[in-house]
């Protein structure tokens, strides 16, 4: 399955916007197309809704394969449903036939004394990540300036070794996709770690995360540079921030087993994908520097975790029941989390004299560091997201479980005494 449609937009729906389409584009002569109306680059990023793709593809490759095709499909002759799908299909069957070819990407490495000791090198879903002070020669670049970004420096920040990723990929936005998802694990996985029931007191320009990437990624198709066709940037990204509190180099190696034993444990997990729908967006939160961003992105993870899989609407009292199952005191737990909820509905209180998103998202963190943890090592019969729900759906009481137990293994006899007759 290539591309295929997704009835989660109608014919109808797909028809009108198709509609719009034509109306609002015209198809000269010489076979160009010319666009009467800003409306239409809109009507392209929509196209996505209406068609799912195999999961290799990145979703920026899925909407460049359907404006191709909406494009193509335009000029050559009537634009219908059915003639942007068989175009579309041909696109991405064309694209995963290409075969793979190495792809190395870097970026800049936040702990100091890395001259003064050793690197080390993981792997997370094909990709070798190694940390290196001085970079091979073949992965120098000189500052250069991009048209439409301005001048890079690629040695900048000064003093800080580097993070290279190495993997396989069918081109280069897939490339990026991969390397800069792996990094990210790794990085999100140490600082869950680092961090682990640590508290940070101090200004708004320290992040609780202590890893983070450089202010850009260099791409390398094999040995070529191709930074200079697109940029990955942190659009963020403070020099005077990058240096304040980052680890040394025997700390991070100080951290870095509890950091592999989770890679690799997280690898081979049943419920890797469910993980990684919490991690990534912790890792956000964990290297934020706005205590709002920080405080949305953790409560984005607590959704992931304790949202029932597949629907759209969330029920916040029974993810604060479900998120505050261990706590010994669970009324406080779910002020605590009522509290937090309600600064992300007002997305507010970012004053420095109180410091309230600060603490409260810390606590956040903390919580969903333990769960994680948990299930990561401690949690082998969780198969399935819904195994975990039903877990934490539990009543509380021991003797309301007790007398569930009791009836469970009365149905248990009665079952056994039938297959014995």
């Amino acid at each position: 399955m290539p591309i295929r449609r997704n009835k989660a937009v109608t014919d109808d729906q797909l028809r009108a916007l198709l509609d719009r389409y034509v109306a609002d584009t015209t198809v000269a002569a010489e076979g160009v197309l010319q666009f009467n109306s800003h409306e239409t680059d809109e009507l392209e990023r929509m196209l996505p809704d209406a068609f799912e793709a195999d999961p290799r593809f990145t979703r920026r490759q899925v909407r460049h394969m359907l404006r191709e095709a909406l494009r193509t499909t335009r000029k050559t002759g009537q634009l219908n449903p059915d003639r942007l799908n068989k175009e579309a299909k041909r696109i991405a069957s064309e694209r995963l036939a290409a075969p793979l070819r190495p792809f190395t990407m870097w970026t800049k490495f936040r702990a100091n004394q890395m001259a003064f000791n050793p690197g080390f090198m993981v792997s997370w879903n094909g990709v070798e990540i190694e940390t290196v002070n001085d970079l091979p020669d073949a992965l120098y670049v000189e500052s250069y300036f991009l048209n439409g970004h301005g001048e890079i420096c690629p040695n900048q920040p000064e003093f800080f070794g580097h993070l290279i990723a190495r993997g396989e990929a069918r081109d280069l936005d897939s490339a990026a996709d991969l390397l800069i998802d792996a990094m990210d694990v790794f990085m999100g996985l140490f600082n869950l770690y680092a961090v682990y029931e640590g508290w940070s007191i101090g200004s708004n320009l320290a992040c609780e995360g202590k890893l983070w990437a450089g202010p850009y990624h260099f791409p390398f198709d094999g040995e070529t540079f191709v930074g200079d066709q697109q940029v990955w940037f942190d659009p963020f990204y403070d020099e005077e921030v990058w240096g304040l509190s980052a680890l040394d180099m025997p700390t991070v190696h100080k951290v870095l087993p509890r950091v592999e034993k989770a890679m690799a444990t997280l690898a081979d997990s049943p419920v890797r994908d469910l993980l990684l729908s919490v991690l990534r967006p912790m890792q956000d939160g964990m290297i934020a520097r706005d205590e709002k961003i920080a405080l949305l992105r953790y409560w984005a993870a607590l959704e992931q975790l304790y949202g029932d899989p597949g629907s759209r609407n969330r029920d916040y009292k029974r993810i604060t029941q479900r998120a505050t199952f261990a706590e010994t005191d669970r009324v406080v737990a779910k002020l605590k989390l009522a509290h937090i909820a309600s600064h992300r509905h007002e997305y507010v209180h970012v004053g420095s004299s109180d410091d309230d998103l600060r603490v409260m998202s810390q606590h956040l963190r903390r919580l969903l560091s333990r769960h994680v943890n948990y299930i990561l090592f401690f949690a082998p019969w969780v198969q399935t997201h819904q195994d975990w729900l039903d877990f934490v759906d539990l009543p509380d009481e021991i003797a309301t479980l007790e007398a569930d137990k009791e009836m469970i293994e009365r149905r248990l006899q009665l079952i056994r005494q039938h297959e014995t007759d």
